[in-house]
């Protein structure tokens, strides 16, 4: 058993579960504008309240793996994206104040004030996340030593098509994922009717993007030779079925099929993910030019090292697993605004 490759996929898995967990959660920040008053707020943010954090600690978890199966990637990355890196945690930092102190005063600024820096953090992230990948796509500038060159500032390549196309992206998948999981969690008829009335307008615009970051990487022939869908065009199924579950998305809406619909937006992050891997495999950074300087999962794993992660990761992932089916079972009533709640 190759080790490397395992835990290649396992990173693929946490990684997955972040986003698609996670998602939904920075999706109710960037809707949160569109609720107007107080009351509906709260229900917005109680229904992601027992459980945001939770959903994080995915994102916690594969960075700790990243560091204790790849160093060498892991320094890399962190040294050379560390404005970028040191922006996004100050966006989770903010979101997570926001959250936890918004209702600590009564006043109606104070509240304001929080829930529009939750909302700009959630987007930041969001954006930072789907740029990140759009990174990787096109290929990151890395020289022979490993290190990484993240353009200006160290904020990644933030203005070139496919990395802008892929940051938007993701804000507005995770905004249609996140509207998704408020109208399944939410019996209040006015919130019902600004969701169903946004939902339509949100899969029409990932709807674009997903299209014009298809058709900028269809065109801009990303580095060729060095992604596996050249070589093996079976693969080809992955990012066909990421197209086919947004579009089943749209058709469960028109259905009012609220839940499958939500499945859908799942699917769809999970398999956009997973296009991304499969391409890139066996990189973790994949370089511009021949690829020669990429950093892969072969660079500096120890066959030691990465048995006793195994080992820890086979405790430690089912016992997380299971936290969440509490957690999500403990709270799967709907989300209201009285104070109990």
């Amino acid at each position: 058993m190759d080790l490397n490759i395992v835990w290649f996929g396992l990173l693929g898995v946490l990684f997955i579960a972040y986003v698609a967990l996670d998602g939904f959660d920075l999706g109710v920040g960037v809707v949160l504008p569109f609720f107007r008053s107080d009351e509906e707020r709260r229900i917005a943010l109680n229904a992601v309240g027992p459980v945001w954090d939770g959903n994080e600690v995915w994102l916690l978890t594969a960075g700790g793996a990243l560091f204790a199966a790849f160093p060498h990637v892991y320094a890399g990355v962190f040294s050379g994206l560390y404005s970028a890196l040191v922006l996004l945690l100050g966006a989770l930092i903010f979101r997570a104040v926001s959250l936890e102190v918004r209702g600590k005063c009564a006043g109606a600024l104070w509240r304001k004030t929080w829930d529009t820096l939750f909302s700009a953090s959630s987007a930041l992230i969001a954006l930072l996340l789907g740029v990140a990948v759009g990174n990787l796509v096109t290929g990151m500038r890395v020289d022979a030593a490993g290190n990484i060159d993240a353009g200006p500032f160290g904020l990644l390549h933030l203005l070139e098509p496919i990395p802008l196309f892929s940051g938007v992206l993701a804000v507005v998948l995770f905004a249609l994922h996140g509207a998704l999981f408020l109208r399944m969690k939410t019996n209040d008829g006015l919130v019902r009717f600004k969701l169903e009335l946004l939902l339509p307008k949100l899969f029409a615009a990932t709807a674009v993007f997903y299209i014009a970051l298809t058709m900028t990487v269809l065109f801009d022939r990303v580095q060729p030779g060095a992604w596996n869908y050249e070589r093996f065009p079976a693969l080809g199924a992955v990012p066909v079925l990421s197209m086919l579950a947004l579009i089943s998305v749209g058709v469960f809406l028109r259905c009012r099929a609220f839940r499958l619909a939500f499945a859908g937006t799942t699917a769809t992050i999970a398999l956009l993910v997973l296009t991304v891997g499969v391409g890139m495999f066996p990189n973790l950074v994949p370089a511009v030019g021949n690829g020669g300087n990429a950093l892969t999962i072969y660079d500096s794993a120890s066959e030691k090292t990465l048995t006793a992660m195994l080992v820890i990761a086979c405790i430690g992932v089912p016992l997380v697993a299971f936290y969440h089916v509490l957690v999500y079972r403990t709270f799967r009533g709907k989300a209201q605004a009285d104070d109990e709640a």
